[in-house]
This record gives C-alpha cells, sequence and structure tokens, in this order.
C-alpha cells in the first residue's frame, strides 16, 4: 500500500484529531471546525499558542505538543501560516490534514509556488493533504465531520463516497443525498489538490470496504489520464458517476480561478470517461439519483429492456419517454401478458394493453390488480427492468393504496431492478416510500429523473469501457 493510501486511511479513520488554528470567536473557521466536530466520539485537541484553553479542552501551542499520535489535523489559519502549520504536522507524524485557507494555485504566479512549497513538504513528511481552498472531508459511518460547516440536515450513512472539486458542490451533493435518503460513505472536498487528486480519491475508494458507488464532481485537473486509468481499474466492480463542468467559455475561465483547475477539452474529457467506463451525468441531482440506483443495484445490467406499469398513464408516459430518448427499449408486452391483464381489468370492452401497461383506475382502487400486472411483467423475460408509477394514497380509507407487501414480495426473487416512482411532493413522504426502500426497491418522486436515473442505470457499461 502506498504512502498516500496509508494517510488517507488514517485521515479518514482518525483515532485522534487536532484543529490548528482553534478559536473562541464564533465566526473564525477554528470555531466552526471545533463545532462541526462536535458528533466525533474520539479525542479532539484544539491548536493555538495563544490559548491555554478552548471550550474546556486543553489548548495546545502546536501539534507536536499534543501526548498523542494525532491521524487528522484541520488548519484553519491564513494562507501565510499554513507552510509552517504543515511543516509541524509532517514533523509530528500527522497522518492527513485539511487545509481550508484559499490563496494558492487559483491565485497564479506566486500562489502557485506557495502550493509547490507546502506540496514539497507535505510529500517529504508523507502527509496525504485535503484542499487546500475547500470544504474539508467526512466519514458518515463515525461521525467524521471534519468541516467548518455542521451539517444542517441529518445525512444518512451509506455506501455511496464523493469526491468534488469545489466546497459549495460537496454541500450540495450531501444535501441531495439528504433529500433523497441516499447513504453516503466518506466524502473530500479536494479543492486544490495538493497532493491529493481525483486518481488519489478513486483509488481510495476502490479499496474502501464501506463504499460501493463512487460519485466525481470535477471542474479540472492535470493528471486527467492517472484519473481516466483509476476510473478503468475501478468501474467494472464499483460504479463511477462523474458530473464535469468546465466546458464552456466562462466555465472554464471560472474554475481556473476557482480551485487552478485547467478544465481541458470538454470532448476529450467525455470520451476518456466512456472509454474508462465512467457514467457521465448532466447535473448533481441527476447524479444522486443515479447513484441512489446503483446502490441499490450495483451489479451491471443484464439489458435494456424495460416494462412500465402504470394506474397513471400520464406520469409513466413521461418516464417513458424519458426513457426512450436516452436509447432505452420499451418493448410491447407479449400476447399472454396483454390477455393477462386484459382479464385482471375485466371490463366489458376490450382495452388495448401495451407499454406502459396501464390498469387505469382499477389498478389504484383494487390493489390486487396492479400487483397482478406487475408480477406479469417482472416474470417476462422480456423484460430486463421494471418502472412502477404510481400516485399514492396521502388520505386513509379512500382508494387502495401502494400495495407494498405485495410488490416487495413478488420482487424478492428477482436480479431484475425494479424503480417506483411515486407522484408526490418532496416535502412529504408518500405511505410506502420508506417500506420500499427498506425492501431494496428504490423511490423517485419524478418521472422524468427517474427515467434519466434508470437509462443511467441500465447504460452502464459491462466491462470498464462502453
Amino acid at each position: 500500500m502506498s504512502w498516500k493510501m496509508k494517510s488517507l486511511q488514517r485521515l479518514f479513520n482518525p483515532e485522534c484529531v487536532a484543529v490548528i488554528g482553534a478559536s473562541e470567536k464564533p465566526e473564525k473557521l477554528g470555531a466552526l471546525s471545533l463545532l462541526a466536530l462536535r458528533g466525533f466520539a474520539k479525542p479532539v485537541y484544539p491548536v493555538n499558542p495563544g490559548y491555554r484553553e478552548i471550550q474546556n479542552k486543553k489548548c495546545y501551542p502546536s501539534v507536536e505538543d499534543i501526548p498523542e499520535r494525532v491521524d487528522l489535523t484541520l488548519i484553519a489559519v491564513g494562507p501565510h501560516q499554513v507552510l509552517e502549520a504543515v511543516s509541524d504536522c509532517a514533523k509530528a507524524g500527522v497522518g492527513g490534514a485539511v487545509i481550508f485557507s484559499a490563496g494558492f494555485k487559483e491565485l497564479g504566479g506566486i500562489g502557485i509556488e506557495h502550493q509547490q512549497r507546502v506540496k514539497k513538504v507535505a510529500d517529504d513528511g508523507q502527509t496525504a493533504i485535503i484542499g487546500p481552498n475547500c470544504l474539508g472531508a467526512g466519514n458518515l459511518r463515525i461521525g467524521l465531520n471534519a468541516t467548518f460547516f455542521p451539517h444542517p440536515v441529518h445525512i444518512k450513512a451509506g455506501s455511496v463516497g464523493i469526491a468534488s472539486q469545489s466546497g459549495g458542490v460537496t454541500g450540495l451533493m450531501l444535501y441531495r443525498a439528504a433529500d433523497e435518503r441516499l447513504g453516503v460513505s466518506k466524502f473530500a472536498s479536494v479543492g486544490n489538490r495538493v497532493n491529493i487528486d481525483f486518481h488519489d480519491m478513486v483509488s481510495y475508494f476502490r479499496e474502501d470496504e464501506d463504499t460501493n458507488t463512487i460519485c466525481l464532481f470535477v471542474e479540472g485537473t492535470e493528471q486527467a489520464r492517472e484519473m481516466a486509468d483509476e476510473i478503468s481499474k475501478t468501474s467494472p466492480d464499483k460504479p463511477v458517476v462523474v458530473h464535469k463542468v468546465g466546458k464552456t467559455p466562462a466555465s472554464r475561465e471560472a474554475a481556473l480561478s476557482h480551485t487552478g483547475s485547467l478544465a481541458g477539452n470538454e470532448h476529450l474529457y467525455s470520451a476518456a470517461l466512456r472509454q474508462s467506463g465512467a457514467l457521465e451525468v448532466g447535473g448533481v441531482s441527476e447524479m444522486i439519483d443515479t447513484a441512489k440506483l446503483l446502490s441499490f443495484f450495483p451489479s451491471p445490467p443484464r439489458g435494456r429492456r424495460v416494462a412500465v406499469v402504470t394506474h397513471t398513464l400520464g406520469i409513466a408516459l413521461i418516464a417513458a419517454q424519458t426513457l426512450e430518448e436516452r436509447g432505452i427499449e420499451i418493448p410491447m408486452p407479449s400476447r399472454h401478458i396483454v390477455e393477462q391483464v386484459q382479464s385482471l381489468i375485466d371490463l366489458p370492452v376490450e382495452v388495448p394493453v401495451k407499454n406502459p401497461i396501464d390498469v387505469l383506475a382499477k389498478g389504484w382502487a383494487e390493489p390486487e390488480v396492479f400487483t397482478g400486472a406487475f408480477k406479469l411483467a417482472l416474470a417476462s423475460p422480456e423484460y430486463d427492468a421494471t418502472v412502477i408509477c404510481f400516485s399514492p394514497n396521502f388520505i386513509q380509507g379512500i382508494g387502495g393504496g401502494v400495495p407494498v407487501a405485495d410488490i416487495l414480495e413478488a420482487a424478492k426473487g428477482t436480479s431484475k431492478p425494479v424503480v417506483c416512482v411515486l407522484s408526490a411532493p418532496h416535502t412529504r413522504s408518500p405511505p410506502g416510500m420508506e417500506e420500499l426502500e427498506e425492501g431494496g426497491i428504490p423511490v423517485l418522486l419524478s418521472p422524468e429523473r427517474a427515467g434519466v436515473a434508470v437509462a443511467n442505470l441500465l447504460r452502464r457499461p459491462l466491462r470498464g469501457h462502453s
């Protein structure tokens, strides 16, 4: 194992954390960092020669004075003090450090030189650096929030690893993950990338037992080839979802001044990502939706043929059209399925049955009708995945509601992906959602977003290349 991987292992799983630049002034990053670490159960030491005590904790003049080995330091000082802080960390044998402050590579000229000096000291000391000019990092499974931003929402611990160049986008990805009840394993805002770049994070996540899906937000990197190589090694076993910006003139210039990133040619990036087996997406919400489905269904797809089962055809048509626009097949049902569904609906006139398979209002009022159609689609060898579109009932005693138990029982023995679209507001969880997801069926509340995410799921390359 390389020193970087060993250092990252200590950084993400620390037994001891120090905050260099700790402060009692609430607006200072050193105070906010201590606040963000409140949920971390292991020792946290403030470091600042100007204090003897902070928040009832003994404050040390230097990280070298702390009486136990420090695995992770948060460096919350001005840019001119960073080099000394990193040097102290290297002398003390600290595993990894997060540098919050800006004023490095993104400034060009002297800022680049300053960052190169920090890199040499960190490399010589074998200290992995997240940043500078970043939000920080975290491990949700152990309550580690190594940022200057206490989480305003509950973020579920899970299996999706996140690496983002931008601190703001890191926060946005965590928010969207919370909205979609997506579990996150670890996250890092890599910023200017002193010695930890995207290829390092992909390599780390590949070996991380807690992570089975990887999400990257990339502005640009000077090590794009290394990133593509690491994705190639990773994507056959762990899907990698990438949102790349810097594809337009304005965004390219902004990326350079934001994190000192050379955005590069967008066509070359996209081609390299495809060849490496990554799934490139067009936005953060699409990334999180896709990662959610991949976390439920990590195995590569068997095919691209989808059955859409519904009692509300308009919603299902949106999902079906979105799927078809992205190259997914929506095959017509066999004569056997048509006859069986017509029998389930049991109307005096012959109802045409197509795909989406619409069981009309009867499927809403009588759950067994909907379940019957779902079972037929699920069992059919002509479909590789099934999408359910249902309008859940928020009022007790009216309509049959989502037949959650029957759907879960029917899906129990299948390896085919089953995704449920429940037409509901994001501000109110629809009935049955939690039970479905706990039973292995992911739920999305929008047919467009579900269609995009299912298409991405089924477009996943089989062996790391398209």
